[in-house]
C-alpha cells in the first residue's frame, strides 16, 4: 500500500466518523438509515472505495430488528460488486426472511486449488449473478427452521495467457468452473439464536446450521452438496467488555467435479483477516476465531482479534501449515440499533503485507 494510498484511506475514516456524528441518535423504536463512504485495501482488490447502506425498521425488541443493508464497491483494479441484504421479521416476529442479491464483474487471480502456494497465478474476470432465499419459522423464542434456495449464473473472461497455461490447469486442478455454469440448490437451515442484538452483541449464542443440494440437469450444471456449521458465543467479561468467539466449518462436496469459485476460502473481510482472499481453495474450510472487544470514549470502541485455521480436501484433511491471523481494530457506532463503523488492521503468519479494512457491521 503507498503513501498516497494510506492518506486516502485515512481521510475517508475520519470523513465517515463525522458524517456519522451529525446523525441524530434513534431510539429501536423508530427507522433509522445510514449511507456511508465505504472503503478497504487488500492485495486481492487494492484500494476500494465504496458506499455501505443499511435501513433499519422502527422495533420494540432490540434483538429483532428489520433490516435492509448492502454496498457498492469500485476498487482501483476495476472490480464492481455490488449487493443488498434485506433481513425481515414478520408477522408479529413468526417468520424471519433472510436473503442476499449480488452481482459482481470481479477481475482476479486463480492460484489452484490447495493450502498452500502453487505456481499458478492466471488472471480471469469473473462475471456472476447470484440470489439466496432463506425464509425461517420461528418456532420458539429462538428456536428457528427454515429452507434456503440459491441461483447463481457465472461465466469467466479470460486473456490470452490462459491458453498457454490450460493445459496446466485443468490437469492439475480440473476445468469445473472455467465455462459458464449455473447453480440452483436447496437445503434445510436451522438456527438458534439468543443474542441481544444482533449486529454487536454483548451476550447469548448464535448457531445456524444449513445443508443443501444441487442436481445436474435440474437448473444446475453441477452436482454438489454443501454443508456448513456456524456457532458463534459473547460472553461479557466487564462492564461493556465482551469476548467473543466462533467456530466455522463449510464443506462443498462433489468430488472433482465442483467449481473453484464454490469451494471455500480463507480471507477477506469476515473470514480470516489479513489472508489474501482466494490465495487458498479447497472443498474444506474450518475455522476458529475470537475477538476481544472493549469500550474507549463514547460510541467509540475497540477490539483485538485472532484466527485461526484452514481449508482442506476432505479426502485427507491434510494442513501444509496452519493459518493464524490477528490484528486489532476499532469501532464507531452508527446508531441505537448498534451497527458501527469497522476499521481493521490485520497481518498473518505467512508474512504477508498488512491488511486494512474499512466497512460496516462485525466480522461475526
Amino acid at each position: 500500500m503507498t503513501s498516497k494510498q494510506f492518506y486516502i484511506c485515512t481521510f475517508l475514516v475520519f470523513s465517515m466518523l463525522n458524517f456519522a456524528a451529525e446523525k441524530s441518535d434513534s431510539i429501536v423504536s423508530r427507522p433509522s438509515l445510514f449511507v456511508i463512504p465505504h472503503a478497504s485495501y487488500q492485495q486481492e482488490t487494492s484500494l476500494a472505495p465504496g458506499i455501505a447502506y443499511g435501513y433499519y425498521f422502527k422495533s420494540n425488541n432490540i434483538n429483532r430488528i428489520s433490516s435492509i443493508s448492502g454496498s457498492a464497491v469500485y476498487t482501483l483494479l476495476n472490480q464492481f460488486i455490488f449487493n443488498i441484504t434485506p433481513k425481515i421479521y414478520f408477522n408479529t416476529n413468526k417468520w424471519y426472511f433472510y436473503s442476499n442479491l449480488n452481482f459482481k464483474k470481479y477481475p482476479d487471480y486463480y492460484f489452484g486449488v490447495a493450502n498452500k502456494a502453487t505456481n499458478i497465478n492466471q488472471t480471469f474476470t469473473s462475471r456472476n449473478i447470484s440470489l439466496l432465499l432463506q425464509p425461517q419459522y420461528i418456532i420458539s423464542k429462538n428456536l428457528f427452521v427454515g429452507v434456503s434456495i440459491l441461483s447463481r449464473y457465472e461465466r469467466l473472461l479470460t486473456d490470452s495467457t490462459f491458453e498457454i497455461n490450460k493445459t496446466q490447469i485443468f490437469n492439475e486442478f480440473g476445468n469445473a468452473g472455467w465455462k459458464p455454469y449455473s447453480q440452483v440448490s436447496a437445503g434445510l437451515v436451522l438456527a438458534f439464536d439468543n443474542r441481544d442484538n444482533q449486529f454487536y452483541p454483548t451476550k447469548g449464542i448464535f448457531v445456524k446450521s444449513l445443508f443443501s443440494t444441487s442436481k445436474a440437469g435440474w437448473g444446475s450444471t453441477y452436482s454438489l452438496q454443501e454443508i456448513s456449521l456456524d456457532y458463534r458465543q459473547y460472553l461479557p467479561v466487564f462492564v461493556s467488555h465482551t469476548l467473543a468467539w466462533q467456530v466455522y466449518y463449510d464443506g462443498i462436496f462433489g468430488g472433482s467435479n465442483i467449481p473453484f469459485q464454490l469451494l471455500p476460502t480463507v480471507g477477506g473481510r469476515d473470514l480470516m483477516r489479513g489472508f489474501r482472499q482466494g490465495m487458498y481453495r479447497e472443498n474444506v474450510m474450518m475455522m476458529l476465531q475470537s475477538e476481544y472487544r472493549l469500550p474507549i470514549y463514547k460510541r467509540l470502541k475497540a477490539t483485538v482479534f485472532c484466527t485461526m485455521g484452514d481449508v482442506m480436501n476432505s479426502a485427507d484433511y491434510q494442513i501444509d501449515k496452519l493459518k493464524v491471523a490477528y490484528g486489532a481494530g476499532l469501532r464507531y457506532r452508527l446508531n441505537d440499533a448498534r451497527v458501527h463503523l469497522r476499521l481493521d488492521f490485520a497481518k498473518n503468519n505467512y508474512g504477508d503485507k498488512m491488511q486494512f479494512y474499512i466497512t460496516a457491521t462485525e466480522a461475526f
